[in-house]
């Protein structure tokens, strides 16, 4: 009889920030479900938005720091790869350029998430949705 494989960590995450993408697109919507993006003001659905992340990277201290995910539209997400510099100042408008400078400094910190860190994450986020 065969066992089955526990799934790798990367696969983890990748449930887990499909799951957060959702939360975060779902909370920033009104009523109807539409949603504006975040950098250029482009409105849609919800379904249509992604999650975009401020500073760039898919490291660990910066996939699941929800204070710098926010909804984009898939131009200023993918096309004009962030569009870091109005995302960046909106934030700094937002929380203040010292926040803004900490998360900077956060994100080059090595962050190892282990398997209960990400499955308890993903509990969190589908309990959200």
């Amino acid at each position: 009889m065969k066992t089955r494989k526990l799934p790798t960590l990367a696969k983890l995450k990748k449930i887990a920030w499909k799951l957060l993408s959702g939360c975060i697109r779902r909370e920033a919507a009104d009523r109807l479900g539409y949603v504006r993006c975040y950098t250029c003001d482009w409105v849609g659905m919800w379904t249509a938005s992604q999650a975009g992340h401020a500073i760039g990277g898919r490291s660990g201290a910066v996939l699941f720091d929800e204070s710098i995910i926010r909804p984009q539209c898939k131009r200023c997400n993918i096309f004009l790869r962030g569009n870091y510099g109005i995302f960046a100042s909106k934030l700094i408008k937002e929380h203040g350029q010292e926040w803004y400078d900490q998360k900077q400094i956060d994100s080059h910190k090595t962050v190892k998430f282990t398997r209960s860190d990400v499955l308890e994450k993903t509990e969190a986020y589908k309990v959200r949705l």
